[in-house]
């Protein structure tokens, strides 16, 4: 009986739940960060006695560490990997070690939160500190993977936003947020596989080839790991009639890439005319995240990991140098797209905007 294991969230579970049902699962990983999964340093927290069981389980199981030795004695066969927790996901330091800031604490209120605040350092999802975490911990495991399991097969999940929402609509600003969430942590997920890919020469990456729609009892909008178990069901199928691991590409398909958001643009349409009080911003967003997508994962360049530009770069840099905020989401994101602060500056100095302003300031 083959041996095969999982890290990530749903989509991971869920694929390998369909894909080998026949195989043993040797070991999974849920729901931890990426840059907690490869710090082997184990964490010792106190003052979390009192808080809520679920948040302390999960943190006490994190503190254990000791993941990527379990990955190793399992040795399995194969390894499914999706970034979705990696996307969104804070980060929290406590002492040398990394935790991954469990959901739960989001929900537990005021008291407790500030309670965190004083025991861990959070590090935002988002961050400089937060990519450099994340972009070690990946080089880290990639070296791990090739290393200690040269032969295990790492399938890579690119797992796309749901294109036909068919869950409960709780209500308009919870799906109208998780929609907006989702689309933009998409691409992040992109370039960590294409990070990966480039590392791991015994690795491949599988975008579902079907159309993908959600459970029908999705409650928080068209986020990936709610896509319908027929969804699952077929693009397992179609994994094994394809030759399996070796039938899958090295690279991401931006075809598909371009027919999910066009199929994800069209059921936000659909869902915001026959729900009046859903806000329509978001629509106008994600039209303006395309050039922010393709521009990230198309052509990931090294530097947009080692010095990738914070949102706050983008509007100082319109103030000083223009003497105005963006005048757009859409302006915004193409020039968030850059892959460095010069690149940043040098679009800027050299816009006609600019060049107007100088030959004024000359008249003047």
């Amino acid at each position: 009986m083959s041996v095969v294991a999982y890290y990530g969230s749903c989509p991971s579970e869920e694929f390998v739940k369909y894909a080998f049902p026949d195989s043993r699962l040797g070991f999974f990983c849920y729901g931890i960060n990426v840059a907690s999964f490869t710090d082997d340093r184990k964490v010792s927290v106190k003052g979390i006695e009192q808080w809520p069981e679920q948040i302390r389980k999960k943190l006490l199981y994190e503190t254990k560490k000791g993941f990527r030795k379990r990955l190793k004695d399992a040795a399995p066969q194969t390894l499914v990997m999706d970034f979705s927790r990696a996307s969104r996901a804070s980060i929290m330091c406590h002492k040398n070690g990394v935790l991954t800031v469990p959901y739960e604490l989001l929900e537990a209120g005021p008291l407790q939160q500030l309670e965190a605040f004083n025991l861990f350092k959070v590090v935002p999802f988002g961050s400089r500190e937060f990519w450099k975490l994340v972009t070690d911990a990946l080089q880290k495991f990639c070296d791990f993977l090739t290393a200690e399991l040269p032969e295990t097969e790492v399938i890579f999940l690119d797992v796309p936003p749901t294109a036909d929402y068919r869950g409960t609509l709780t209500d308009s600003n919870t799906y109208m947020t998780d929609f907006c969430r989702w689309q933009m942590r998409y691409p992040i997920c992109r370039m960590l596989i294409d990070f990966c890919l480039a590392r791991i020469k015994n690795s491949r990456v599988l975008t579902p080839p079907v159309p993908l729609y959600s459970d029908d009892a999705a409650l928080y909008g068209p986020a990936p790991m709610h896509y319908a178990a027929e969804v699952w069901m077929e693009t397992a199928e179609i994994y094994h009639a394809n030759g399996g691991f070796s039938g899958l590409g090295r690279s991401c398909d931006l075809v598909s890439t371009l027919s999910n958001y066009s199929g994800l643009m069209e059921a936000f349409s659909k869902t915001a005319l026959s729900k009046p009080n859903l806000q329509r911003f978001g629509l106008d967003i994600l039209h303006g995240a395309l050039p922010y997508l393709f521009a990230k994962i198309q052509s990931p360049a090294r530097t947009h990991f080692d010095e990738p530009i914070d949102s706050s770069d983008v509007v100082a840099a319109f103030r000083w140098i223009l003497g105005r905020e963006p005048e757009s989401a859409e302006t915004f994101l193409n020039h968030y797209a850059l892959a460095n602060r010069r690149e940043l500056r040098d679009t800027l100095l050299q816009s006609f905007e600019f060049k107007h302003q100088v030959k004024s300031y000359v008249n003047q």
